[in-house]
């Protein structure tokens, strides 16, 4: 049951605030629109985030194999005396190969199928080159897979859109392009294409398909071929490929079966994280920057409610002056016009809060096309909601608002009857 003493703080602190029903709406709606915006961003950010995540999830292994030796520290064999007249020492080194190749591939390949934790294993090599097709030509980065266990990687097959995977895996000189690729050299299904490797060659291509990932840079720049056309390409032997991508069972074992696969087999080993480091972390910097300047929109709404709390102050001296006469203490005055300020806090945050939610499902719902030039492609937004996102919105907003209200809690705790009722 609310104290007595509660029960009066608060029927003052309303009855100041419905006294003044236009500037408590306005700031109740400042408030709410703080909280709103708040909300919005958090879903947002999040949204991108898991949307990359996901796209990321989707394409490219969550460990890569690199064709690149683990660097081994110099091993000391043997040194000199420390009492003999000459000094010495005899260290082991491994140097590295300078190649980028992983070989034999098939053995490491059988090591990590056996790894419990262990989804798919897909060899690659990875290869640049210039793909023509009649005078249009477009430098592009060409992955030469096994097509059956590449499809485990990720989703590639689903993200297929005219022709399929498995038609690739049965023709030899086949090519799956990229959306983006395909439609700025022209290229259709069936269609042939001429790859000049960077070994000069010219191959001809047979257009088996094309895929959208969601990935600008990989639509526009990026195709698949067989694996031993690829080698032929690099002039690589039957058993060397560039790289192995494997996928785990769960996410959180990535970074551990990483560094135990790393250990098997003598290669550097890189997760999906550590290879988009940048990605996120540019994405993730210009959250941030949103959010320094949503916290501004709660700002404002702060000014507000001081002002309509010192407003409150000025016009209702008497009423002050008149309780502090009757025996309401210092503390009791302060605990009225914080209660106001709180009171405007928590109810603009709960409308904005449930504002905040249904136009974010608004927002997430609208078909909306990102254009060909974006970084992140799709025919949606990817919002996230979350509950923590709405704890922290209330929280903030009832701790502006309680800072808000603490000046003019103050100020009128500070009164003095005598002074005002001789005016």
């Amino acid at each position: 049951m609310m104290s007595q003493k509660a029960r009066f703080i608060l029927s003052i602190a309303l009855l100041h605030l419905t006294g003044k029903r236009r500037q408590t709406t306005l700031v109740i709606a400042g408030v709410a629109v703080g909280s709103m915006v708040m909300i919005l961003t958090f879903g947002l950010a999040e949204g991108v985030i898991t949307d990359i995540k996901n796209k990321i999830i989707d394409i490219s292994p969550l460990i890569t194999i690199k064709g690149e030796k683990v660097k081994v520290k110099p091993r000391l064999l043997m040194s000199s005396s420390p009492y003999s007249g000459s000094h010495f020492q005899i260290v082991s080194r491994i140097i590295p190969d300078e190649k980028k190749e992983v070989k034999p591939y098939t053995e490491v390949v059988s090591v990590v199928d056996a790894l419990p934790g262990i989804d798919a294993v897909s060899p690659f090599v990875a290869t640049r080159g210039v793909l023509r097709y009649t005078t249009l030509s477009r430098p592009c980065l060409v992955k030469g897979v096994i097509p059956e266990r590449e499809a485990k990687i990720g989703k590639l097959e689903q993200n297929v859109v005219t022709g399929s995977l498995n038609e690739l895996s049965y023709t030899k000189n086949g090519i799956l392009l990229g959306t983006g690729l395909a439609g700025k050299i022209g290229a259709h299904y069936h269609d042939i294409v001429r790859f000049t490797g960077e070994n000069g060659k010219v191959y001809d291509l047979v257009v088996v398909g094309t895929f959208a990932s969601g990935f600008g840079a990989v639509d526009d720049n990026n195709a698949y071929i067989n694996l031993r056309l690829a080698q032929t390409i690099n002039g690589f032997a039957e058993n060397v490929v560039s790289a192995v991508g494997i996928h785990t069972a769960s996410l959180s074992s990535v970074t551990p079966l990483s560094r135990e696969i790393s250990g098997l087999t003598g290669y550097k080993t890189e997760t999906w994280e550590e290879a988009n480091a940048n990605l996120l972390s540019l994405f993730e910097r210009n959250n941030n920057i949103t959010f320094f300047l949503v916290i501004f929109v709660f700002v404002v709404a702060g000014f507000g409610i001081a002002n309509v709390l010192i407003t409150i102050v000025l016009q209702k001296q008497r009423d002050i002056a008149v309780m502090k006469s009757m025996g309401v203490s210092v503390r009791a005055l302060e605990m009225i016009f914080l209660a106001e300020g709180m009171i405007l806090g928590i109810v603009g945050a709960i409308i904005g809060a449930v504002a905040g939610h249904y136009l974010t499902n608004l927002i997430s719902a609208l078909p909306i096309s990102y254009g060909p030039s974006a970084v992140v492609r799709g025919n949606h937004i990817v919002t996230v909601q979350k509950p923590i996102f709405y704890v922290l919105t209330t929280l903030f907003a009832v701790v502006v608002s309680a800072i808000s209200g603490y000046g003019p809690a103050r100020r009128a705790a500070r009164l003095k009857p005598v002074d005002i009722l001789r005016a």
